[in-house]
């Protein structure tokens, strides 16, 4: 095997490892190791989810659930018709059927929940004149700023409204919110563990900004004194306070549907479907898993690909970095709670890389054929993929061992973006129909914040140094005390009480690094500006030369006046991991590597005699087709100063995990490895 990372390894710190500091390769040397055994993973932190489309009449119940089953699925999400408008009759007739079911799943060792969208009512048959809930309910309808009710028919709009069904989408603070509740208090009396609830979004595919309804217009008043806002205007402190209040709204209803469940089941589970992600949808539609701490409400990401039709087959390299930037976001704003993923692929082989970043990103994956939830791209696979993972699900009891921590702030988004564009994605692709955007504005590349965010993102997994992602409502010193540095890309908003855990935690010896640093804190939290930028204004410092660097206490501040994420992103400039590669050299917890700059690394501590480290591989994928190819290289691990006695290493479709040959040189583990989309290697540790 190689012996030392020669002048080709990168990794923050560009440091190759010294033949001076070399030591034999250890098998079985040294006291033996014997890890205490570890509580029991829930339910919703060993999950393995597969989608369930289940109908009264169906005759091959059973059949189908044996399927699932044999391959290795641990949660079942059980699709029937009660995103309808639908009689009291007939919704306990659904619930009795769904109750069979969910025992069914039991029987077979799986959990059961059960998919209903939380604000959208279908009604079929809505031009006969019979009736809907947008006939009925009119006043529980969400209104966008023009007065226009959010209600349309199916018919090419989208592709899950079937031509002549109406959908409705309803205000979370309407009455519609206790006739939900309901129902789910209903559900919670069934054998199902949990409810998951679709997008509880303020839908903009008919409204302009809603909802502007009698019953919002009233709680903003209450709750703020002030009037609704007439239009959309980013320089008035009024309409900046009310795109705040939007995402309070949505937040306050989940977790109004979760303690109503808990009354009837305490035990009963909420998981909602959360598509906005990170980019300006959360600003427009409301729903925000960053924007609040979700308690005990506990989310799905839908992790959109470029394409309906394709899914990541057709994305480039940025667009394939941006979907690894997603999962990582997801899991921050988890917080402690476990956190899902849709894991969408056409083929096996894309569908693998998405797998691979969805768990090397800290998400428990959700297996789908991508546009909808209840195919599979193929049974064998998914019984491959998630037989490799049942076996090594305790990836999912430690605690994170990466030593950077990327501050996200969705109230400076909102600010600073002003939903400008979508940003979900890089590129555009005119010739696929179905592909997510067709104008170059809403290029995330193009947002001067949700570019910054990923472009230092980018960086960060270009560099190989393994990083978490901390949103601003778990923010405090004690989060941060782990991460030796920690990069709050263009933080413009944040409460004082962010801004006191990032100076507590400079003051207590970490080092934090602003980039765009200029109006860093010129917005509180619910978009009113201040007189000066207090993040600065805290540590007594003024813009000055990048890269900057200024004592404080025990610790320092690092200040970047330039959009450098941003140019990352959009030029790969090797400035950037160069300087990043300064801060980061005195911490001692640099990974070397010579791999392709698209392998994502991410470290978890198991026990104190165990580092996990898992390998998500991107490299090759571009635009142009689909041409994955295997990686291989050899990557030296910082072991936290104890010494390695044993490297194993895994990957799905391995028969078992194989022990393989390292050094230990400068306090790593040094060892080749050859990952095709995702590869575990565990190393013990004394």
């Amino acid at each position: 095997m190689a012996v030392t990372l020669g002048a080709g390894a990168v990794g923050l710190g560009a440091v190759a490892v010294n033949a001076g500091c070399r030591s034999q390769p250890l098998g079985g040397a040294g006291p033996q190791i014997v890890e205490p055994p570890l509580p029991e993973l829930s339910w919703v932190s060993d999950a393995r989810v597969a989608g369930f489309e289940g109908f009264e009449d169906d005759a091959d119940v059973d059949a189908r659930l044996d399927v699932l089953a044999a391959s290795d699925v641990s949660v079942v999400v059980i699709d029937t018709d009660l995103s309808f408008y639908m009689s009291e009759e007939l919704f306990e007739e659904s619930a009795v059927y769904i109750d069979a079911v969910a025992q069914k799943c039991h029987g077979r060792g799986m959990k059961a929940v059960v998919y209903c969208s939380m604000l959208e009512a279908l009604s079929r048959n809505a031009l006969s004149g019979q009736s809907t809930m947008g006939k009925d309910h009119p006043d529980w309808v969400q209104r966008g700023m023009d007065g226009q009710a959010n209600v349309f028919v199916g018919g090419g709009r989208v592709f899950w409204v079937p031509e002549g069904t109406e959908s409705a989408w309803l205000c979370p603070t309407s009455g519609y919110r206790d006739y939900f509740i309901n129902r789910v208090k209903r559900l919670a009396r069934t054998a199902l563990d949990g409810l998951w609830g679709d997008v509880p979004l303020l839908s903009d595919i008919v409204g302009v900004w809603p909802c502007t309804n009698a019953t919002c217009a009233a709680k903003f008043r209450a709750e703020t004194g002030f009037a609704q806002p007439a239009g959309v205007d980013w320089d008035d402190p009024v309409f900046r306070r009310w795109v705040a209040w939007r995402h309070g709204i949505i937040h306050e209803f989940e977790q109004a549907v979760l303690a109503g469940a808990r009354t009837v089941r305490p035990g009963f589970e909420l998981i909602v479907e959360t598509g906005t992600m990170d980019y300006s949808n959360g600003t427009v539609q409301g729903l925000d898993g960053a924007s609040r701490d979700d308690g005990d409400v506990l989310r799905a990401w839908e992790v959109s690909c470029v394409s309906d039709e394709t899914g990541m087959r057709e994305a480039s390299a940025d667009d394939w970095i941006s979907m690894a930037i997603m999962m990582r976001h997801g899991r921050g704003c988890a917080g402690k709670n476990p956190s899902w993923a849709i894991s969408y692929g056409r083929q096996a082989d894309d569908a693998e890389r998405v797998m691979a970043l969805a768990i090397a990103g800290g998400q428990r994956p959700y297996e789908s054929q991508i546009p909808l939830l209840s195919r599979t791209v193929g049974d064998a696979w998914r019984g491959r993929m998630y037989g490799w993972l049942k076996d090594n699900n305790d990836i999912w009891a430690g605690g994170s061992a990466n030593p950077v921590a990327v501050v996200f702030s969705s109230a400076s988004r909102d600010f600073v973006d002003r939903n400008t564009g979508v940003g979900l994605y890089t590129s555009t692709n005119p010739a696929d129909e179905l592909w997510w955007t067709t104008r170059q504005r809403d290029s995330a590349v193009s947002l001067p914040y949700v570019g910054e965010y990923r472009g230092i993102c980018k960086a960060l997994i270009h560099a190989h140094a393994p990083y978490d992602v901390v949103t601003t409502p778990h923010l405090s010193a004690a989060r941060l005390a782990p991460y030796p540095v920690v990069v709050a890309p263009r933080p413009a908003a944040l409460s004082d009480k962010e801004i006191a855990a990032l100076k507590g935690y400079v003051e207590a010896g970490g080092t934090l690094l602003v980039t765009a640093g200029t109006d860093a804190g010129a917005f509180d939290e619910n978009g009113a500006q201040r007189p000066q930028p207090a993040l600065l204004r805290a540590f007594g410092i003024s813009p000055g030369a990048d890269w900057s660097r200024t004592s404080h206490r025990d610790g320092a501040v690092v200040l970047v006046t330039g959009q450098v994420g941003q140019k990352y992103y959009q030029t790969d400039d090797a400035a950037v991991t160069t300087a990043l590669a300064g801060i980061m050299e005195a911490t001692g917890r640099t990974i070397v590597t010579d791999a392709p700059a698209e392998v994502l690394i991410d470290l978890r501590q198991r026990t104190e005699h165990r580092l996990d480290v898992l390998f998500a591989n991107m490299d090759g994928l571009d635009t142009g087709g689909f041409n994955a190819q295997s990686a291989n290289f050899q990557v030296g691990i910082p072991c936290g100063g104890k010494t390695p006695r044993r490297v194993t290493i895994t990957q799905p479709g391995d028969p078992a995990p194989a022990e393989t040959p390292f050094i230990h040189e400068d306090g790593r583990a040094v060892f080749d490895v050859t990952v095709n989309a995702l590869l575990l290697a565990r190393i013990a540790v004394s």
